[in-house]
């Protein structure tokens, strides 16, 4: 019975190693591809669409970002992701602007040169799709990879 109860705990063990492994690799794989500059295209805050300035750019380098908005607006902050949820999760914590120091609980996709974020303002409940509609509290942001 020892040895059954040793082999079982043994295989839960090397199982969490896996899939702690498996998670690394998709953090890695999606940082990677994260990373650079992505024009902010189109902006839906609350179920409204926002005017989005041309220069409107996310700057991403390791786990840290700078998006400006607006021309008279920066925002830099943090952020985690966990590329095995489901929508792909993703925590931003602002170390500037208006959420300054709250975790923003959203999602995002990469899909080639396109990202969206969709992110819940602070004490609203993680997205479920990507979406914002009216009263949702959701900010809706659409990018495209910046070639340089």
């Amino acid at each position: 019975m020892n040895r059954l109860l040793a082999s079982a705990a043994l295989a839960l063990a090397a199982g969490l190693v896996f899939a702690a492994d498996a998670k690394d690799d998709a953090v890695k794989k999606d940082l990677d591809a994260l990373q650079g500059k992505w024009a902010v295209t189109s902006l839906v805050r609350d179920g409204k669409d926002q005017d989005v300035p041309k220069d409107s750019v996310r700057v991403i380098k390791g786990d840290m970002y700078t998006v400006n908005p607006r021309p008279d607006v920066k925002v830099e902050g943090s952020f985690k992701i966990d590329p095995t949820a489901k929508p792909k999760a993703l925590d931003q914590t602002p170390t500037s602007g208006q959420y300054k120091d709250k975790t923003l609980l959203g999602i995002y996709e990469v899909d080639g040169d396109t990202l969206k974020i969709c992110f819940a303002e602070p004490g609203k409940d993680r997205p479920t799709e990507f979406a914002s509609k009216a009263g949702s509290g959701w900010v809706l942001a659409v990018h495209k990879k910046v070639k340089e």
